[in-house]
């Protein structure tokens, strides 16, 4: 399931959108506030089990780095709610912080680190940030904050969510 928000006109427009076995995608719900806060996201989570959605099973959630997104889906879920930040997100942040000239370089090292198994993904990257380190420390930073769970699918492989 993926969740994010954006504000429009001054409302925060929460959604969540599923992905079946298929790779269809499904508005599953949204919901629009004045902020994108953990209630409100609770709030989302919580209608959806009220229509069916089963909260007992093991999900993965693609979120962005909010911390409101995290807790909503801790609360609801607890350590059935597996988190996977948003790869696009992650890069973004980073190459935020980068000069033009070295932006795609950086850019295929985290996308070649994704490919990897999660042990060998997660060192690739913490290599990655301490070259950055040197020269971009915000780049780095924004790099290693939640790393482990840019690579939470790697370290599922073929688990499944039955």
């Amino acid at each position: 399931m993926y969740i994010d928000g954006i504000v429009i006109a001054g409302r925060a427009v929460v959604v969540a959108i599923g992905v079946d076995a298929g790779g269809e995608k499904h508005l599953l719900g949204l919901t629009l506030e004045a902020t994108e806060n953990a209630t409100v996201v609770a709030d989302l989570l919580a209608d959806l089990v009220k229509r069916g959605l089963a909260s007992e099973r093991k999900r993965l959630f693609v979120i962005d780095g909010s911390k409101a997104l995290r807790a909503a889906i801790e609360r609801t879920f607890g350590s059935r709610g597996l988190v996977q930040r948003c790869r696009v997100h992650k890069i973004t942040n980073v190459l935020d912080y980068l000069p033009d000239e070295i932006k795609p370089q950086i850019k295929a090292t985290m996308h070649a680190a994704f490919k990897l198994p999660a042990k060998d993904g997660l060192a690739k990257l913490r290599q990655q940030a301490l070259w950055l380190k040197r020269e971009h420390p915000q780049a780095a930073a924004s790099l290693l904050e939640g790393i482990e769970e840019t690579l939470t699918v790697n370290e599922l492989g073929n688990e499944q969510f039955a």
